[in-house]
C-alpha cells in the first residue's frame, strides 16, 4: 500500500506588540499573537507519507484544544493552560512551520514557553525559528524528545542551520544537566542572539552557546515542531525593522522514496554480485538495477527462509547470502542454530537453508532469547561477524512496564566465523574491561574476565581492515556506546561513549572512509566520522520517522542508501539516497 500525504508550512503574519521600550532604547516587546490569522498561509502542495488524519490546517491560539483519541493523562496534566497557548493543527503534523513575515530582526532576545507531548508518534521536537530568509533558510534553535531519550533521562538542545535541502544540519548539540526530560510539562527558555553567536538556557539553566557562520545576519522569526506541541508567553526583544522581498509559495524538498514494501519489518540491504540493489522486507525482495534509483516490483522469498529476512547479506567473494537464527529460547536446546541459504543467481533463487556448526559452551544461562541486531561485518581477512542482543534477569527481576524500561538490563554480544559461515563461535562481550589486581600474574585482569556492561541494546558495526567498531543503542547512557576490537572480534577493549545521541541505529562504511550512523533521535539523524570512527559530526536530520529500527549500506563511491521503518505498518518502508561530501550529507533523490 502506498500512502500519500501532505506536508504543510504556515505563515505566521501577526503579533501583537505588548509593549514599548522607553524613550532612547531601540529594541521593544513583541508578543507573539495570532490575532485573527488573516497573515497566516497554509499550503498543501507537496505529497509525503503522514499521521492518519494529517490533511494540513491552521495554528490555534487560546485554550488547548485535543483530539477526542488523546490519552485522559494527557488532558488532565495540559488543563493547567487555559488561555494564551499557542498550537498547530490539531491533527498528528507531520512537520509544520510558521513565521512572522510582517518584520524582522537581527539581534534580539526570546522568551517562551513550551509543552511536549507524547501520544503514540514516539517523538517530538519544537523550535523557534532565527534569521529566516525564507521557509528553507534560517537558523533554529530546537529541543527534540523520544521515549528512549526520555527513560534515559536527558535533555537535549540543538542549534541547527537549515540550508534549502530539507535537510536540518546540526552546528550544535549539548545534552543540558540538571533539566528533567519528560512530556506534558512546560519549560521555560531563554534564547540571546548577538552577531552571530546563539545563546540558549532552559529552566534558568544554560543549555548551549553557539558561534554560528554568521550567514544569515537578519531575518524573520518563528516557530517550528513535529508531532504534538504546545507554546505560550512568547515574547521578542529587539529592533525590528520590516520584512521584505518574502517568498510564501515556496516548497520544502522532500527526500524519501517508496520502494514498494510497508515499514512493518527492519530492513536488511545489499549488493549482488551483478550490482543489483536488494533490499529484504519481511518476506518481500525488492531490486533496483540503478543504484537506487528506482525500483521493480516486489518479489516474494520462498517460504523455506521464513517470514522475515535478516541478515541478506554478500561477501567480499561474491557470496549472496540469507542468515536464519533460532535462539536456545525458541528451539528449546542448550546450544542456539545458525542455518544459511545461498543464492547463486543474484537473489532470483535460493538454496534450502544449511546447518552449520555452532560452538556449545559460553551461551549464557540468564539469557537465553538472544536475537539477531545489526548487519553482517566482515573484516579483511574473511571474518564474518554478526552481533546479537538480549535482556537480563538473572535476579529474577521482572519489569514490564514500557515507562521503566530503563530498569531492564540488557546486554549485547558479538558471534563470528572464520571459515565463510561454516561454523561460528559462542557469544562474546563486546566490553571487555581490565582491572588492577594484585592476584593476577600480571596485575591485571585478563579482557573478557570481568562481565562488561548491562546498558547494551542495539548493537550495529563496521570493519577497517580487521579493525571492528561497534555502536550500541544505550538504556541509560545520554550517548551512545562504542566497542572497539583490533583483531578480527575475537577480543574487545573496555567500551566507551560516543560524543551524540541515538537510538535504534544503521551503520555503513563509504568508500571514502567515513563512518555513518543513522539513527532515532532527534528524528531520524545521521551522524558522520570522517576518521574511521573517532570524531563525529554533530549530525543532520534527514527525516521525521518515528521508529527508524534501519539499515544502511553504500550503493556507490560515497553514496548512501539509508532505510529506515514508518511509524505503523501498512506505511511504506522509508528510503533516503544521499550524498557524502567533505561538507556534509547532500540529498540525491529530490522531489518539491
Amino acid at each position: 500500500m502506498r500512502v500519500k500525504g501532505v506536508l504543510f508550512v504556515l505563515l505566521l503574519g501577526s503579533f501583537v506588540v505588548a509593549a514599548t521600550a522607553p524613550p532612547g532604547v531601540s529594541s521593544e516587546v513583541t508578543e507573539l499573537k495570532i490575532g485573527d490569522g488573516s497573515k497566516w498561509h497554509c499550503y498543501n502542495k507537496t505529497k509525503q507519507w503522514l499521521f492518519k488524519g494529517d490533511i494540513g490546517g491552521k495554528w490555534m491560539e487560546g485554550p488547548i484544544k485535543l483530539p477526542d483519541d488523546y490519552p485522559e493523562y494527557c488532558k488532565i496534566f495540559l488543563k493547567e493552560s487555559k488561555e494564551g497557548v499557542t498550537q498547530p493543527p490539531i491533527d498528528r503534523n507531520l512537520h509544520s512551520r510558521a513565521f512572522y513575515t510582517a518584520e524582522e530582526f537581527t539581534d534580539f532576545t526570546a522568551d517562551f514557553e513550551f509543552n511536549g507531548t507524547y501520544r503514540t508518534t514516539g517523538s517530538g521536537a519544537v523550535g523557534l525559528i532565527i534569521r529566516a530568509q525564507d521557509v528553507n533558510h534560517f537558523y533554529v534553535v530546537y529541543i527534540p524528545w523520544c521515549g528512549q531519550q526520555l527513560r534515559g533521562k536527558c535533555f537535549w538542545v540543538y542549534v541547527l542551520k537549515v540550508e534549502g535541502d530539507g535537510y536540518l544540519r546540526a552546528i550544535k548539540a549539548a545534552w543540558v544537566p540538571g533539566v528533567p526530560a519528560e512530556t506534558e510539562r512546560w519549560y521555560k527558555v531563554h534564547v540571546e542572539v548577538k552577531g552571530p553567536t546563539i545563546d540558549v538556557c532552559v529552566d534558568g539553566r544554560h543549555a548551549i552557546s553557539v558561534e554560528t557562520d554568521g550567514q544569515y545576519k537578519s531575518g524573520a522569526v518563528g516557530l517550528l515542531g513535529y508531532g504534538m506541541y504546545f507554546f505560550r508567553d512568547i515574547k521578542i526583544t529587539g529592533k525590528k525593522t520590516p520584512l521584505k522581498n518574502w517568498a510564501p509559495d515556496q516548497k520544502i524538498p522532500i527526500h524519501n522514496i517508496d520502494v514498494g514494501v510497508d515499514g512493518n519489518n527492519s530492513p536488511s540491504p545489499c549488493i549482488a554480485p551483478n550490482g543489483d540493489v536488494l533490499i529484504a522486507s519481511g518476506d518481500k525482495l525488492v531490486r533496483s538495477k540503478d543504484k537506487g534509483r528506482t525500483w521493480l516490483e516486489p518479489e516474494t522469498f520462498p517460504r523455506k527462509l521464513g517470514d522475515a529476512i535478516y541478515p541478506m547479506f554478500s561477501t567480499s567473494d561474491g557470496r549472496l547470502l540469507v542468515l536464519q537464527w533460532r535462539s536456545r529460547f525458541v528451539i528449546k536446546k542448550p546450544t542456539p542454530e545458525i542455518l544459511l541459504s545461498e543464492s547463486t543467481d543474484n537473489g532470483y533463487t535460493w538454496s534450502d537453508p544449511v546447518q552449520t556448526q555452532v560452538e556449545k559452551t559460553g551461551w549464557p544461562e540468564y539469557i537465553d532469547n538472544l536475537s539477531v541486531c545489526g548487519p553482517i561485518i566482515e573484516t579483511a581477512d574473511g571474518t564474518l561477524i554478526f552481533t546479537l542482543i538480549g535482556g537480563m534477569n538473572k535476579e529474577g527481576r521482572v519489569y514490564t512496564s514500557l515507562y521503566s524500561w530503563g530498569a531492564v538490563h540488557l546486554k549485547a554480544f558479538a558471534v563470528r566465523s572464520t571459515d565463510g559461515g561454516k561454523s561460528w563461535s559462542g557469544p562474546i562481550d563486546m566490553d571487555q574491561p581490565t582491572w588492577w589486581d594484585r592476584n593476577e600474574p600480571t596485575g591485571q585482569i585478563p579482557r573478557g574476565k570481568i562481565s562488561g556492561s548491562i546498558d547494551f541494546t542495539e548493537p550495529a558495526g563496521v570493519a577497517f581492515g580487521n579493525t571492528v567498531t561497534v555502536l550500541v543503542r544505550p538504556v541509560y547512557s545520554a550517548t551512545m556506546w562504542q566497542c572497539w576490537s583490533n583483531d578480527a572480534g575475537a577480543t574487545w577493549d573496555r567500551a566507551s561513549r560516543t560524543t551524540f545521541p541515538g537510538y535504534a541505529h544503521s551503520i555503513a562504511k563509504t568508500t571514502s572512509g567515513a563512518v555513518l550512523s543513522a539513527h532515532r533521535f532527534p528524528q531520524h539523524t545521521v551522524n558522520v566520522s570522517r576518521d574511521g570512527g573517532f570524531n563525529w559530526d554533530h549530525g543532520t536530520v534527514i527525516d521525521y520517522s518515528g521508529w527508524a529500527n534501519g539499515n544502511m549500506i553504500e550503493v556507490e563511491p560515497d553514496v548512501a542508501l539509508c532505510l529506515l521503518v514508518n511509524f505503523q505498518p501498512p506505511w511504506p518502508l522509508l528510503v533516503h539516497l544521499f550524498r557524502v561530501t567533505p561538507e556534509g550529507i547532500k540529498p540525491l533523490h529530490w522531489r518539491p
